[in-house]
């Protein structure tokens, strides 16, 4: 099984221009979007540009980059809904993509008719339909909302029936935009373990999110895209630079001097008591320096929260972490823990 993308280039026109008139960027604008280039008298943007991988059997790969750096439209041109304009795409099998949540279904029908409709437009026949829909059923989590028509479900509710319809009948390659990680904490858990049960099937996942720790969760490998170009692709931890970079600014002077005066792992909570804007403090200076932060979720298992950080350092909660969340830091080479923490 193998994905993989050589030398991937696509230009969109820009139609908007007149007489052939060129595009000129505003001096000084911020870099969004692809870059824009002129031929023949047309102006273009260059969406995707050089952009060349390959993945094989069991390989999940995270799109990382800012709005508009190409994450998107290159997943579209993986799953051939958009074409190059140079290069070439090459897979060993159908690719199934989780882009638009309304599509194929119908708002005036319930979800188990969208359910069915989804599997007769993923190629299945009627009886391996029904034969999967009490599976799927239990995992959207709907209950009697699945005798109901779609158009009175939440955003997050038919988020929820398009995941479960999609990953259910999908082939064995699996590309998914940004909205995966707009569930809630609970729903993120059960797209993990999907995705667990993906790898198991030896399944390739290409997969972009803004949720970081989601993607840190699942990827193995990772592209950082910025206006179309690769930047910097490798393990994981092109996240954790990706990241970094996003950052407005590094910790206060006055969390480093605690950090300089502290030992161990442990949590500064904000001055209003803010759990989302609290800070993970941590100093192990004799410890060696492949060190990792973790978590502990809900099945208490241990994942990767950043894959690599300093001996010592500060790390700003994210919006998921809660009360009774236990943290450690620990080496990449060995399960022991240096130091844990509890929020309190």
């Amino acid at each position: 099984m193998h994905l993989s993308a050589d030398h991937l280039s696509i230009d969109f026109p820009l139609s908007s221009m007149e007489h052939g008139q060129a595009f000129k960027p505003t001096p000084g604008a911020p870099p969004l979007g692809g870059k824009i280039h002129t031929q023949r008298g047309r102006s273009y943007v260059r969406a995707i540009d050089d952009v060349s991988f390959s993945l094989g059997r069991g390989d999940r790969l995270a799109l990382v980059g800012h709005n508009g750096s190409g994450k998107s439209t290159l997943l579209r041109v993986l799953a051939g809904i958009y074409h190059p304009t140079s290069g070439s795409v090459s897979s060993s099998g159908n690719v199934s993509g989780i882009f638009n949540m309304s599509l194929g279904f119908r708002q005036e029908a319930s979800g188990y008719r969208n359910l069915v409709l989804k599997g007769l437009m993923a190629g299945r026949t009627r009886a391996q339909i029904e034969a999967a829909l009490p599976e799927i059923a239990e995992f959207t989590g709907l209950g009697p909302y699945l005798d109901m028509p779609l158009q009175s479900y939440s955003q997050g509710m038919a988020m929820r029936l398009a995941f479960a319809a999609t990953t259910a009948f999908s082939n064995d390659i699996l590309v998914m935009d940004e909205w995966i990680g707009a569930g809630d904490a609970g729903f993120q858990e059960k797209i993990i373990e999907r995705m667990t049960d993906f790898l198991h099937a030896s399944t390739i996942i290409v997969l972009a999110s803004h949720s970081t720790t989601l993607l840190r969760r699942i990827a193995n490998k990772a592209i950082w895209l910025e206006q179309g170009r690769v930047r910097q692709a490798g393990g994981i931890d092109v996240i954790d630079e990706y990241e970094a970079s996003i950052m407005p600014q590094g910790p206060s002077a006055a969390i480093r001097k605690q950090v300089r005066e502290g030992r161990g792992l442990w949590w500064l909570p904000a001055r209003d008591g803010s759990i989302s804007i609290g800070h993970l403090l941590w100093n192990f200076a004799d410890a060696p320096t492949d060190l990792q932060l973790f978590v502990f979720g809900p099945d208490g298992r241990r994942q990767v929260v950043r894959n690599t950080v300093e001996q010592s350092g500060a790390w700003l909660a994210s919006d998921w972490v809660r009360p009774g969340m236990a943290f450690e830091i620990g080496s990449q080479r060995s399960d022991e823990a240096l130091g844990r923490c509890v929020i309190p």
